[in-house]
């Protein structure tokens, strides 16, 4: 399963097909959407004028998810969509993977209008089954077990239309899945979710993981950048890895550069986390797609560590908290403590630092301090070696 894609769930649909030929001309194997966006037969379009226009033929596969809307819940309703989804879709070269998109429609929702959406379907849905905000402990549950049964070949949906190639959730809690493991004969293959979740919720990141449950995250450009404002600190912090990126790429990089989108991307990938980015932008496909992300050089371990320590802060539209340095005098002389730069350069942050005495300051992992006697003949030097949030003492003896 890839894990670099492209989202297309919201784009204007004159824009879809055009966009969908880019990401292909990149490298993408893997394009988002939902069956609410009606727009699989551009996508569709887009992916086989895609391979014409690379002359590829059958010769690579491109995965689509989309997913099955909440009014559809309930067995004969998730069947209706799903024959819907796998005739537009259909085709030798495309591979369909079907996701319900929500458990239930929600109250505390805005934007979902549970009966106004009901009441909105067409005649032929609502003959299917009852409507689905009415039973929302189960219809998710008959959901599940229409999409086990077309997976297994236990119910077939027209001779001419093929199986999906897997089938997940999208949105589920933790309670959830938990709940659908009661009767389910197919564990769901994908649980796409919120960047929130990924970052904030491990139960059931260890849930996905102990059940061999692939996840994918949404919203992460919007989640995390939204408000950036609010994190100055943090995004310094990860236009400074990303820089560090590109002084060990070995590869040719595009412009020579690592933006901190694609730092994110590839921090999420090389946790084998797939990415599904939105953009209107033919620039972003190229800078967020699969041939140019797989350029960049792992993280390190510290590196992940700071790139999670930043997304963190960021969705919550907070900041960094910067690395609290202790000097303690236990040295006989009065001592002076300067701050070096990168180019050598000193500057005084703490005059007569006295025999006992403790001084303490913000600063930054890797900067530097020198601490001078006071006939500056003797000197100590000192690296902050803690990341952000933490705390370090240094004994001047």
């Amino acid at each position: 399963f890839p894990l670099v894609g492209l989202g297309v769930g919201n784009l204007q649909h004159d824009r879809i097909v055009a966009q969908v030929m880019e990401s292909i001309k990149y490298g993408t194997r893997l394009i988002d959407t939902a069956h609410a966006s009606s727009n699989e037969h551009l996508i569709r379009q887009g992916i086989l004028e895609g391979l014409s226009m690379l002359d590829l033929g059958l010769d690579r596969e491109i995965h689509v998810v989309t997913k099955v809307w909440y009014t559809y819940l309930g067995y004969e309703r998730t069947k209706i969509a799903v024959r819907e989804i796998l005739e537009k879709l259909g085709h030798p070269n495309i591979r369909v993977h079907i996701l319900v998109h929500w458990p239930r429609c929600r109250n505390d929702i805005p934007w979902m209008e549970c009966e106004e959406e009901e009441n909105n379907l067409p005649q032929v849905v609502k003959d299917a089954g009852p409507a689905p905000h009415l039973d929302k402990g189960n219809a998710f549950k008959e959901s599940w077990r229409a999409l086990e049964d077309i997976f297994l070949g236990d119910v077939s949906l027209g001779d001419n239309l093929s199986k999906p190639e897997s089938i997940g959730v999208s949105n589920f809690a933790l309670d959830d899945l938990k709940a659908l493991e009661e009767t389910a004969r197919v564990t769901p293959h994908i649980l796409q979710d919120n960047v929130w979740n990924y970052v904030f919720h491990p139960y059931l990141i260890t849930y996905c993981r102990e059940h061999d449950i692939h996840f994918q995250a949404y919203n992460v450009m919007n989640g995390i950048f939204s408000r950036s404002e609010s994190s100055p600190t943090a995004l310094n912090h990860l236009s400074t890895v990303s820089s560090e990126l590109v002084g060990r790429a070995e590869a040719h990089i595009l412009n020579n550069e690592v933006n901190i989108h694609q730092l994110i991307l590839k921090w999420l990938i090389q946790s084998h986390v797939s990415v599904i980015p939105r953009t209107s932008s033919t620039q972003h496909v190229q800078h967020n797609s699969a041939s140019v992300l797989m350029l960049l050089p792992d993280l390190t371990d510290n590196e992940i560590t700071s790139v999670d320590q930043c997304v963190k802060v960021m969705l919550k539209q907070e900041d960094l908290d910067q690395p609290l340095a202790t000097f303690h005098n236990k040295h006989h002389d009065t001592l002076h403590i300067f701050w070096s730069n990168e180019d050598g350069e000193e500057f005084l942050v703490k005059e007569e630092l006295k025999p006992g005495e403790k001084f303490h300051t913000k600063t930054y992992p890797g900067h530097t301090f020198i601490a001078y006697d006071k006939s500056r003949e003797g000197k100590k030097t000192f690296t902050v070696g803690v990341a952000y949030g933490e705390e370090e003492e240094f004994h001047i003896e």
